[in-house]
């Protein structure tokens, strides 16, 4: 990662409104079956789960998936040298485009489920999309007319900074 200070940062956390139902539902479901079986040494169930399963289901579905669910953050960052971003934790550094990379740069407003399928790193309508919440972003263009579309909470803040920049690479 470079060096080169940070002049704007956006973080967005997942937004996943209503399907958290069925995540809580699972954990939930997965944190009684441990606690009456492993802590209380009562099977559950007509044909309960090996002890050894139901800690391996309890580690992955009632502790690890819930909190990366909650740890689920799109990170975008200005710097003096480039533009950079991380969906963590599908991305374990920050990848950058530098400024002399980026052709055009331009706000679009979408809707997540209806063009792109949903939230996450999509590759919808000839775009790599990297969508966290809300339904503004910005639309980069680079020069290999490759186009990048990211989530926004304030899309307009973060193209005034951009332009400062790319612009007078060109």
């Amino acid at each position: 990662m470079s060096d080169s200070p940070v002049i704007y940062e956006e973080k967005q956390t997942l937004n996943l409104g209503l399907l958290w139902l069925p995540v809580l539902t699972s954990m939930l479901m997965i944190w009684y079956g441990f606690y009456h079986q492993i802590i209380k040494g009562k099977p559950v169930g007509t044909r309960p789960a090996p002890d050894a399963m139901l800690v391996v289901l309890f580690i992955i579905f009632g502790l690890l998936f819930p909190y990366l669910i909650l740890k689920t953050a799109l990170i975008l960052q200005v710097r003096p040298d480039g533009f950079y971003f991380r969906y963590y934790p599908f991305h374990l550094r920050y990848h950058k485009i530098s400024w002399l990379e980026i052709k055009e740069v331009e706000l679009i407003n979408f809707s997540p489920v209806r063009d792109f399928g949903g939230y996450g790193i999509k590759y919808a309508r000839g775009a790599k999309v990297y969508v966290a919440r809300g339904n503004k972003g910005l639309k980069i263009t680079l020069a290999t007319d490759r186009k990048l579309i990211f989530s926004s909470n304030h899309p307009e803040i973060l193209l005034n900074y951009m332009s400062g920049h790319y612009h007078r690479q060109v």
